[in-house]
């Protein structure tokens, strides 16, 4: 095979298997899978994540805290507008889900 040749094949095969949803992903960081699961906690809610921070506090462990406003609420009203989790991770399992501000009545 040409070396034109090779090239064409190699660019054929990068096409096709980025359609087919192979190829490289984008990473998700575990401060932002701890924002997701804060939105699917409360789903009733609109929130907006306004710090997303993790610490590692082992070798396979890390702590990550989300902080949001929530939206959906208008000024004024007695819930509390500002929300926030703690997730622990361990090898990248979310183990440990905490609302930690805002947590709404039960």
């Amino acid at each position: 095979m040409s070396r034109y040749g090779a090239i064409v094949t190699v660019t054929c095969a990068g096409v096709f298997l980025a359609g087919c949803g192979i190829g490289p992903t984008r990473s998700v960081s575990l401060a932002d899978r701890c924002g997701a699961a804060m939105k699917a906690a409360m789903p009733f809610a609109k929130i907006d994540i306004s710090s997303r921070t993790s610490q590692n506090t082992g070798i396979d462990t890390i702590v990550a805290h989300v902080q949001g406003v929530r939206t959906d609420l208008p000024a004024g009203s007695p819930l509390p507008r500002r929300v926030a989790a703690q997730c622990d991770f361990d090898d990248n399992a979310l183990r440990v889900f905490r609302l930690t501000e805002g947590v709404p009545p039960h």
